[in-house]
């Protein structure tokens, strides 16, 4: 398997993995009595600086010439996706929502898109060019 591809299961099934513990360690500290919503960070926070550091350390084993080139067309459906993502929400998001929660996807996506395309050579230039 390509190393780029290796990276991109695992910035995916990684995501899930440390997801579905965050929520488990979030019913456990509901089992306990306490509100999950004062020990967020404090379950989120280390998770998701073992998940940029391991996607990090991968990362950069990636040669740039196997990333794809950034067009105009495949960031117009990027944004649209993430249109659609904050779209889905039929109310705003309430106050007692998980903001550790969500800072840990917009990581998920940013390093996502980042495993497609390189955004350190992302000019106007080559964003438009054929």
């Amino acid at each position: 398997m390509q190393i780029l591809r290796k990276y991109q299961l695992d910035i995916i099934f990684l995501f899930f993995a440390i997801f579905a513990l965050v929520w488990a360690l979030f019913y456990e500290l509901k089992f306990l009595g306490v509100d999950p919503h004062d020990y967020e960070w404090l379950v989120v926070g280390p998770l998701i600086i073992f998940y940029i550091i391991w996607m990090w350390r991968i990362r950069k084993t990636i040669a740039i010439h196997d990333r794809r080139a950034l067009t105009g067309k495949t960031l117009t459906y990027w944004i649209a996706l993430g249109i659609l993502l904050f779209a889905s929400y039929s109310t705003p998001v309430p106050a007692s929502d998980y903001w550790s929660v969500n800072a840990f996807f917009l990581i998920f996506t940013l390093l996502l898109a980042d495993s497609y395309w390189d955004f350190k050579t992302l000019t106007i230039n080559n964003l438009f060019k054929k």
